[in-house]
């Protein structure tokens, strides 16, 4: 079950004092998922934990919550977070792109440090015709360049050097990127998260789906629907949504349709050529 928590405020004004804190809740179904949503009202004094807690119970250390929502340090409280749903949108955005596209030659280069991705690998082989891979598994991967060429006669480049970025077109990955990594302005970054170092190219790092409308109506009003879409496909067995591709995403300037993510990468590649 997700549990999802608020408060509203009705602290200001005198008829506050004519009314009592008091709790909410609301149960709603939807396939598998079940949700339990508690609303605090809060007109006076201070917040009553104990009697959220009577609600919230086993779901405290990962109860969904609006961002401006401040959980105390010492309630036992933890927000939800994740980044799952985030990291497949990534990987499904990179497939969706490469076979769109349709550009022959494209130097791709997926990272992937802790070898999370093997399985995106086979599947990016079918639309490139060589893949880099940048990991700190080389034994992961070699087995899977093995595998690979015997069976598909498929070939990827198995690196440890950040050297082979320089001239890649498109870079994918999934995990957060925590330095800046040395691409060329006119390369394409997709990764499953904001990263926390800024990047010499656009960086795409932010993905919205079309919530189907069952879903849309389940979610509580104070959440945003991409948080609890991730809520629905790590906790909720709603696992469908890992096979959507994004309608829109965001590199923290502009927003993209597909289309225009399509055509923003054919773009980058010809000043590519046109640069030679």
């Amino acid at each position: 079950m997700l549990t999802a928590f608020n408060i509203e405020e009705h602290s200001s004004g005198v008829l506050r004092f004519l009314h009592r804190n008091r709790i909410r809740v609301e149960h709603r179904y939807c396939d598998d998922a079940s949700l339990k949503c508690v609303t605090y009202e809060h007109h006076r004094g201070k917040i009553g934990w104990n009697a959220v807690d009577r609600f919230i119970k086993a779901q405290r250390n990962h109860v969904l919550c609006p961002p401006e929502l401040v959980l105390p340090s010492d309630s036992g409280y933890k927000r939800f977070t994740s980044t799952r749903l985030s990291r497949r949108m990534c990987e499904n955005a990179a497939l969706y792109l490469l076979r769109t596209a349709a550009l022959g030659g494209l130097k791709v280069v997926l990272i992937d440090e802790a070898g999370d991705s093997v399985g995106l690998c086979e599947w990016l082989t079918d639309h490139c015709e060589l893949l880099t891979v940048l990991t700190g598994t080389t034994d992961v991967y070699a087995a899977q360049a093995d595998y690979l060429l015997n069976e598909k006669g498929a070939v990827i480049r198995v690196c440890r050097d950040t050297g082979c970025l320089r001239d890649a077109d498109l870079v994918i990955a999934p995990a957060a990127l925590t330095h800046t990594l040395p691409c060329r302005s006119r390369a394409m970054i997709l990764t499953g998260e904001k990263p926390t170092s800024p990047q010499n190219c656009t960086a795409v790092y932010k993905y919205f789906i079309d919530l189907p409308a069952k879903y849309r109506e389940l979610c509580p009003a104070f959440l945003d629907e991409m948080y609890f879409a991730e809520a629905l496909f790590v906790m909720g067995g709603i696992h469908a949504l890992g096979s959507e591709v994004f309608s829109r995403c965001g590199d923290g300037n502009v927003i993209h349709t597909r289309l225009s993510l399509v055509r923003r990468l054919k773009s980058l590649i010809q000043e590519s050529d046109a640069s030679y």
